[in-house]
């Protein structure tokens, strides 16, 4: 939701417009199930951040209707941390028609008769204990003989997982927006949510298709202040070749500049210490005689959070043995596979796993599922879905429009990117950071959903592109590219601040 909710600023819708219908929704969801409002007494439970703000919305709404409303903010009004929340906050506080208590105010969390109360506290981005002020707000609510309405989720319950927390919010209704939470349908949360309302409030439906800064902003994590060295991640990265030096190079200071602090180049010597010698920050793995890099191998694959495998590797029977093995060794891990790499799997026509990444442009897409294909006239998204059924594994088919697709049928699109992005190492560039962002969401214990981070690094990669074509014009190389890949991450952030 917090990805959604981004990607309709980026998108133009605000925040602010989403919240108004949010706040009408609920309203109109109350009549639908409940009655006419007028004359009913209805308190609102409130947080600070966008919940909260949903719950505000809906006060005035109620009040306009005929309701006789008041409004409990559980925080000190000046700690909302959701600027639309805010904003609507200072229209209730001068409004004649709502009363508001706040924190330790004569009647506050007190009921006198309300006939409705509204469970706006937290919404679908808070998880883990209940606490006060939060848990003696619940206690009124769940004691209430009212009729108990929840914002988007009873507060207290998980979205994904469905589990309640002790004290969790008891609603007859939950009003969830854009779409239903799966939490709301699946172990208590039937229990807890009773009968629920999806209402629609305006986000585009490309704010859901096409990846964007929502991507990065709800899927790639900050590093928490208490950080150490290999919480950013682990990315091994294996390639290179006598006549192929810059691939993997370019894919390993990618990974490192899109944040992943440990980084293996595992190549031949003259390009292992050479690229460590001019990035002193990877952590050179020589590939030697086949049979001893592989024990060699075996290791740093298993101390990996993704590896990449391909980047100017070339053509040849002991590429295709490494490939073989590491397909092996790798079984279920986060694997990237790109370039030349991926004319060995067409050859193979190998099944895989949901974990692996395949990276092909168009006219790769059409070797790998054995068709002859126009590369430039061929629209990307049926060949994305097909490899991605057919090899059982995650594909971005790279195009001006990238197709990124799962095995599971699931499917996102990317429109970033430049024209002046058509050189040779722009996809090495993106495997790094695909790599990366799988890494660091792995470092942290968090679970990964593969098409979604592989749509947050390709948005990334091409905004980055965009980046460098802006500062340099229309003549750039991957390194270009990847010097603005921390401006892009930062400028994703940087679009929306969204409250709790």
């Amino acid at each position: 939701m917090r990805a959604i909710e981004a990607n309709s600023v980026w998108w133009g819708v605000s925040l602010g417009k989403a919240m108004e219908n949010a706040g009408r929704a609920i309203v109109d969801a109350i009549e639908c199930i409940y009655g006419d409002v007028k004359g009913r007494r209805v308190a609102v439970f409130a947080g600070r951040g966008g919940n909260g703000g949903d719950g505000i919305v809906a006060a005035r709404h109620l009040a306009s209707r005929g309701s006789i409303v008041s409004v409990h903010l559980l925080w000190d009004p000046q700690l909302t941390t959701h600027p639309d929340t805010r904003d609507n906050l200072k229209y209730i506080l001068q409004s004649a028609s709502i009363k508001v208590y706040t924190p330790g105010s004569r009647g506050w969390l007190e009921l006198s008769g309300e006939d409705i109360v509204i469970d706006a506290i937290l919404g679908v981005g808070v998880r883990g204990p209940i606490r006060s002020p939060v848990r003696d707000a619940l206690r009124v609510f769940n004691e209430s003989s009212a009729f108990r309405v929840a914002v988007d989720i009873p507060t207290g319950l998980d979205p994904d997982t469905g589990i309640a927390a002790e004290g969790t919010a008891r609603a007859d209704i939950t009003v969830t927006m854009h779409k239903p939470k799966r939490g709301l349908f699946i172990d208590h949360g039937p229990m807890y949510a009773g009968k629920v309302y999806v209402a629609d409030i305006g986000f585009p439906t490309e704010a859901e298709l096409y990846a964007g800064p929502g991507d990065v902003i709800a899927r790639i994590p900050v590093r928490p202040r208490d950080a150490y060295k290999g919480l950013g991640g682990r990315v091994l990265v294996i390639g290179g070749s006598q006549f192929y030096v810059g691939a993997p190079i370019i894919a390993c200071r990618a990974a490192a500049f899109s944040g992943a602090d440990l980084v293996y180049l595992a190549a031949p010597q003259h390009i292992a210490f050479q690229a460590a010698s001019a990035n002193p920050f990877f952590i050179p793995v020589v590939r030697g005689p086949l049979e001893e890099f592989i024990e060699t191998l075996k290791g740093f694959i298993e101390r990996a959070h993704a590896i990449i495998y391909g980047p100017g590797m070339g053509l040849t029977e002991e590429t295709r043995r490494l490939l073989e093995v590491l397909l092996e060794l790798a079984k279920g891990k986060n694997l990237v596979i790109d370039a030349d790499a991926l004319k060995i799997l067409a050859e193979k026509k190998a099944k895989l796993w949901p974990e692996v990444v395949l990276t092909p442009h168009r006219g790769e897409a059409g070797m790998l599922l054995g068709e002859r294909v126009e590369p430039l006239r061929v629209d990307p998204l049926p060949l994305a879905k097909k490899i991605a059924e057919s090899y059982n594994a995650t594909v971005i088919v790279k195009a001006p429009v990238d197709a990124i697709c799962s095995p599971d049928g699931r499917c996102r699109l990317n429109k970033t990117g430049h024209p002046a992005m058509a050189v040779g190492g722009t996809g090495d560039a993106l495997t790094g950071v695909i790599a990366s962002f799988i890494a660091r969401r792995l470092a942290l214990g968090l679970q990964v959903d593969t098409l979604n981070s592989v749509a947050a690094a390709a948005y990334i990669t091409g905004r980055a592109g965009e980046l460098a074509v802006e500062e340099k014009g229309e003549t750039i190389t991957p390194l270009d590219v990847v010097d603005k890949i921390q401006q892009a991450i930062r400028e994703a952030r940087e679009i929306i601040k969204i409250g709790g």
